[in-house]
C-alpha cells in the first residue's frame, strides 16, 4: 500500500494556474464593464497597502 503524504502530487500546479488565469479573466471583464468602479478599488486597495507598509521599519 502507497503512502499518500509520499507520492508526488501530479496536476496541483496546473490546477492553480488555471484558477488564476479564470481569475484574472474575470477581473478584465470586470475592469472593461466598470471602468470607475475599478479604479476605485485599485486606489482604496493601493491607499491600503501604502498604509500598511508605512508603519514598517
Amino acid at each position: 500500500m502507497t503512502d499518500p503524504q509520499t507520492e508526488p502530487k501530479t496536476g496541483t500546479t496546473n490546477q492553480a494556474m488555471a484558477g488564476a488565469g479564470e481569475l484574472a479573466g474575470k477581473a478584465k471583464q470586470f475592469a472593461k464593464d466598470r471602468p470607475y468602479t475599478a479604479a476605485a478599488l485599485a486606489g482604496v486597495v493601493g491607499l491600503a497597502i501604502l498604509n500598511t507598509l508605512r508603519g514598517r521599519r
